[in-house]
């Protein structure tokens, strides 16, 4: 993590995809408090595109919540079929670990 940067949390995971394996990098931070509400940003390289998204929340704790539920959405979108792993766990799937919106419907 950069020192003076804002970022509080970082997890390093590893997707691997067929016969790829690359790795990701997931940072939290800053959280802003602005009148009423805080925003926490969270940021995913690794990827083709790097991406950068500022959630906003009623304060500083829901702001924190909430990216944290995108970021493990943006990761299940962008896995599609492949699986991750936490970087430092040699036991094998673990998945992100991070809360996620997605809904997975049972098939009928």
């Amino acid at each position: 993590m950069a020192e003076g940067s804002g970022i509080f949390a970082e997890r390093r995971l590893h997707l691997r995809a067929g016969v790829e394996d690359r790795e990701v990098l997931v940072q939290f931070g800053p959280v802003v408090k602005k009148d009423d509400a805080a925003s926490c940003r969270y940021r995913l390289t690794g990827f083709d595109e790097p991406t950068s998204v500022e959630i906003w929340g009623l304060d500083e704790v829901q702001a924190v919540q909430l990216a944290m539920a995108s970021a493990g959405s943006e990761l299940d979108r962008l896995a599609q079929d492949a699986k991750y792993r936490i970087a430092g766990d040699s036991n094998g799937e673990t998945g992100h670990g991070l809360p996620s919106f997605n809904v997975h419907h049972a098939a009928p």
